[in-house]
């Protein structure tokens, strides 16, 4: 399950569209409600560099994205 607004990019069999994502959080969250420090969770962020979508998800897939620094 994931929350945000996913992906809306063309996409073509292999799952070419990955080539545009990339994990900005990666199994942690920063939170008002912890003052902002990085907590870990099972969730990661996640954002398309081509059309600008985030979104959080435990799926698996987020393991083969590459890694940026925190949003």
């Amino acid at each position: 399950m994931s929350s945000g607004r996913m992906c809306i990019c063309p996409k073509d069999k292999d799952h070419g569209e990955r080539k545009n994502w990339a994990v900005t959080q990666y199994c942690c969250n920063h939170s008002a409600f912890n003052g902002y420090h990085r907590t870990l969770s099972d969730y990661s962020s996640v954002v398309c560099k081509k059309c600008g979508a985030v979104w959080r998800t435990k799926a698996a897939y987020v393991n083969g994205l590459r890694k940026e620094a925190d949003a």
